[in-house]
This record gives structure tokens, C-alpha cells and sequence, in this order.
């Protein structure tokens, strides 16, 4: 079991600052971020005089993530189907409009528990919306070997808002009131607004799916058969269940644990914030050194211990530095989740992956932040704290069956097409409703029998993935060295699609079926197969080759 990674050293944690586009919006969504957590502070505090229920105070944490589990999906498709500046720009305009009604309502004092909800939701829904486009422009902004830095700092530029903005925000709402928090949070937005319109980024190829419906099937086709993929949602999910429970009831550990008001709360998360940039700060050294799955470890140790610190401590200064323990663990393992996933997915589905990352992470603090205020209403804030570490430190369990790994480039990289079967001209007359089935034949001796089986079991998964339907393997039953690969796909469209998305890896297992056939190549035929009524079952299946 490698826990030491002995590779060269690589990019510095600075270096994605060097391109100038990711700086700008880098820097803009750091303000932007701060006016977030302005908010954020102010909705809990208001609400804890609006409604006194520990239950309505996790509320706020649970809807302002519960749209991540909504539009994460459609939001991710949206991201690799269009353009990701229209999306990024849409996003940040309607929490802005969002936040400016928030803002006037809290003003005119007509703020009521469920329009603080409401309105929480709709900034959550811009959120959601953004998130997958940013978080998968960042590898079209720098290289690839920059990207896990690139997330270090997105992460790194988020927790210095989360630094930042509680303190500030705690400042303001005991002093001004939650409705100050609200109006310069919709003022926060206009930078990043700013910086987008500004941006002229690359036309990008055609669009990936014909909607977006086929695209978010698509990414989910994808995930489902890929097990990096599926194993880094699963334990992020875990994870995001267990630390949502620090956000969720931050403000009534500071006013029924420790005694205090607003100022304290806003320094709580202040120092979590802190802990979070410093161990973001240190995210590029760890990952040059340990593995991913090392890393997912530690930050769930650590985290855990901090949370049962937070539970046992009634002494501010002890509160404080647990919590900047639990920003740092927090921060080092959803970074490694996000970038586990940015490293093991294609571009052509790198905003569908993450919009399901964060699906399923958003998706446990949803559920968290609900669970654990229900369980502090019957057992109190400390012990729920001390469930939520017990909890936590088992899903160490997870690592055994469920190990977070890297897949190897050739995975990712696209082949060359040129040495492909020449492909015919897309037919005519060809319907709508219409699909292409592709058969490949293969003469197999014995000898190569058992090796053939293997490679093209796993050709076919990867034709799975990659949202081929229908894949079968058939031998002759005259001929026992003869056999047919055959899979199908919805449309001609789709079929160039899946062209360009052949991957080296796909490639070197074509490589290997070809030298397992007796003969020069495997003799490859395209079908186009289309609906028609019949006389007796009303519909009749009509195919023809295509070449």
C-alpha cells in the first residue's frame, strides 16, 4: 500500500495565478464569496431571533445547499453543453436580484421565517448553477498538471471569504443589523459580473449532447460506470453529512454553548475560516507528497477530533482552536474529493462529474444539517457534536472497500482518429428517431482465447461509459473461433460523438483485439436501423449497413 507518492516535484501552488483570466475571476469570486458569507451570517442570526427551534436554524444551512442537490446535474450539463461565461453570468444575476429583495425586505422589516428561507433558496439555486461551470472552466483556464493547485486556490480564496466575512459580518449585524449583511452581499455580486462580461473566451467545439436532457444522461452514464468516479461521491458524501453539522449549528454553540452573541459567532467562523486557508495554503506540498486516499484519512481524523472538541468545550479559546482544526481537515477533504474527481474524468464530462460530486456532497449537508438539528433538539447541541465525530470516524471503515484512486492519463487523453475505420458519409434520408448498431467480427484462435476475453470485456464497459447501449458479445455457433462485438447507439450524431471521445486507453485495447484476430483487421459494419409502422405489431424494425 503506497502512501508516499515519489514523483518529481511539480507546479508551485501559485503557479495558476500566472494566467490572467484565472486571476480576475479568481480574485472577483473571492469578493463575491465574502458578500456570501455576509449573508449567510446574517440569515442564521436573524433567524435565531425570528424562530428560536435549533430545527429552523439548521434550516438555513439545509436550504441554501438543498439546491445544490436539486440543479447540480442540470447546471453541470448546462456547463458542457454551452457557454460556461453565459451560465457563470446567469448565475450571478439572479443571486444578486435575490439578495437585493432580501436586502429591501429586511429594510422595510417584512422579513418572516419562511421568506428567509424562500429567498435562501433562490441564492442557494444561483449557486448551485455556477458551481460546476466555474469549477470546470478552471481546466480550460490552466493546464492540467496546474489544475489540483488551481482548485487548492479556488479552495484557498473561498476560505479566505469564509475568514474574512463571519468576522466582518458578525461586526456588522451586532451593530447595524442582518439587513447591512444582506444589501452588500447583492453589491458583492457586480465584480464577478463585471469581470465575465469583460471575458471573451475561445468559441468552443459543438456541443456534446443534442439537449440537455440526453447530456445529463449521459454524465450519469458515465459516473455510473466509472469507479474512481462513483467511490470519490460516495465518501464525499459521507463526509459532507458529518461536517455539515459545523456550519448547521455554529450560532447555537455560540449562544448556548459558550454564552455569547453575533460578535462571537462571526469570530467562530472567523477561525474556522482561518484554519481552512491554512490548510488550503498547504493542500499542493501534501498532494506532491501523499496520495489522495491518505490525505481523505487524515482530514477525516482530524476533522472527527475537532468536532468532539466543539462538543465537550464551554471555553471560548478551546472552541476556537477546534474549530480551526475542523477548517483545515474540512478544507483538506473535500479539496482532495474535488480534485479526485477533476483528475479522473474527460473534459467532454468534466462539468456533468462534478455537478454529481457536488450533488451527492451538498446532498449529505442537506440531510446533515436537517439530521443533526433534529438530533440536537431531543439531546442538545454538545452531545449531537459528539455523535456527529463517532459517525465521522467510521466511515474510516469506507477506505477498505471504497479506495479513492487516480486513473492512469491514458484514460482521459483523446486517440488520434486517423487510424480508425474509414468512416462513411452520414446517410441519407436518415430520420430523427433513427440509431446506428456497429458489429465487429473477430477470427479468435484458442491460443488467444482467454487474453481476447478479457480485453474486450473491458473495451465494452468503456463503450458503456462513454453511452453505448446494448453492448453484447456473440460467438458463431458454427464456427467456434468467430465472434461479434455489437453495440448501439441513439443517433448518426451520437456515433461522431462517441468517436471523438475515444480515449489512448480505448485505443491500446483496440490495438490488442486487432492483434488477437486472425487477419489483417477486425472487418467493421455499420447498421442504420429506423422505426416504421408494421401491418400485424404496428412498428417494424428497418436497417440497412452504412458501410
Amino acid at each position: 500500500m503506497a502512501q508516499i507518492k515519489t514523483q518529481p516535484q511539480g507546479p508551485g501552488t501559485w503557479s495558476p495565478l500566472q494566467h490572467r483570466v484565472f486571476l480576475a475571476i479568481w480574485l472577483a469570486s473571492i469578493i463575491s464569496s465574502i458578500g456570501s458569507q455576509l449573508q449567510q451570517v446574517g440569515a442564521a442570526w436573524l433567524m435565531t431571533s425570528l424562530a428560536r427551534s435549533p430545527e429552523m436554524v439548521a434550516l438555513v444551512t439545509a436550504l441554501s445547499t438543498l439546491p445544490i442537490l436539486l440543479f447540480s446535474l442540470p447546471a453541470g450539463a448546462l456547463a458542457d453543453i454551452l457557454d460556461r461565461r453565459l451560465v457563470l453570468l446567469g448565475a450571478q444575476i439572479l443571486m444578486l436580484l435575490a439578495s437585493g429583495v432580501l436586502a429591501g425586505l429586511a429594510f422595510a422589516g417584512l422579513v418572516t421565517p419562511a421568506l428567509l428561507l424562500l429567498l435562501t433558496f433562490v441564492v442557494g439555486s444561483g449557486q448551485a448553477i455556477m458551481a460546476p461551470a466555474w469549477q470546470s472552466t478552471v481546466g480550460d483556464l490552466v493546464p492540467r498538471e496546474k489544475v489540483p493547485h488551481a482548485v487548492g486556490l479556488n479552495t484557498m480564496g473561498f476560505n479566505i471569504a469564509r475568514t474574512l466575512g463571519p468576522a466582518l459580518g458578525g461586526v456588522l449585524v451586532a451593530a447595524l443589523g442582518s439587513s447591512v449583511n444582506f444589501a452588500l452581499n447583492a453589491v458583492s455580486y457586480l465584480a464577478l459580473i463585471a469581470v465575465l462580461m469583460n471575458w471573451r473566451p475561445e468559441r468552443r467545439a459543438a456541443m456534446d449532447s443534442d439537449s440537455v436532457f440526453a447530456a445529463m444522461r449521459d454524465g450519469v452514464t458515465y459516473a455510473l460506470h466509472s469507479a474512481p468516479v462513483r467511490r470519490v461521491i460516495l465518501r464525499a458524501m459521507c463526509f459532507g453529512f458529518c461536517s455539515s453539522i459545523v456550519v448547521a449549528l455554529m450560532a447555537l454553540v455560540a449562544r448556548d454553548l459558550l454564552h455569547h452573541g453575533a460578535t462571537v459567532f462571526g469570530l467562530l467562523m472567523g477561525c474556522m475560516g482561518i484554519g481552512a486557508v491554512i490548510g488550503a495554503a498547504q493542500l499542493g506540498r501534501l498532494r506532491n507528497r501523499f496520495s489522495g486516499e491518505v490525505l481523505i484519512r487524515l482530514a477525516i481524523v482530524v476533522t472527527s477530533a475537532a468536532l468532539a472538541g466543539i462538543g465537550l468545550s464551554r471555553y471560548l479559546p478551546l472552541t476556537c482552536l477546534a474549530l480551526f482544526v475542523v477548517g483545515a481537515g474540512m478544507v483538506l477533504g473535500l479539496s482532495t474529493f474535488n480534485v479526485s474527481v477533476q483528475m479522473n474524468v474527460p473534459r467532454w464530462v468534466s462539468g456533468r462529474a462534478l455537478a454529481l460530486y457536488q450533488m451527492f456532497t451538498f446532498g449529505g449537508m442537506t440531510l446533515g444539517a436537517w439530521n443533526w438539528g433534529h438530533v440536537a433538539e431531543r439531546v442538545g447541541i454538545g452531545p449531537t457534536y459528539m455523535i456527529c465525530s463517532a459517525v465521522l470516524f467510521s466511515t474510516l471503515l469506507l477506505a477498505w472497500r471504497l479506495p479513492v484512486e487516480e486513473v492512469h492519463s491514458s484514460a482521459l487523453t483523446s486517440a488520434p482518429h486517423e487510424d480508425e475505420h474509414e468512416l462513411p458519409e452520414a446517410p441519407q434520408g436518415a430520420g430523427v428517431s433513427g440509431g446506428v448498431v456497429v458489429v465487429i467480427e473477430y477470427i479468435v484462435p484458442a491460443a488467444k482465447l482467454d487474453d481476447f476475453l478479457a480485453a474486450v470485456t473491458a473495451r465494452q464497459h468503456i463503450r458503456i461509459r462513454d453511452g453505448a447501449r446494448k453492448v453484447t458479445l456473440l460467438q458463431d455457433a458454427t464456427n467456434a473461433e468467430l465472434w461479434a462485438e455489437r453495440f448501439q447507439v441513439r443517433s448518426w450524431a451520437e456515433y461522431l460523438r462517441q468517436r471523438q471521445r475515444r480515449t489512448l486507453e480505448a485505443k491500446e485495447y483496440d490495438d490488442f483485439l486487432s492483434q488477437c484476430h486472425r487477419g489483417p483487421q477486425p472487418p467493421l459494419t455499420r447498421f442504420y436501423f429506423e422505426h416504421r409502422a408494421g401491418p400485424d405489431s404496428g412498428e417494424t424494425l428497418v436497417s440497412y449497413p452504412l458501410g
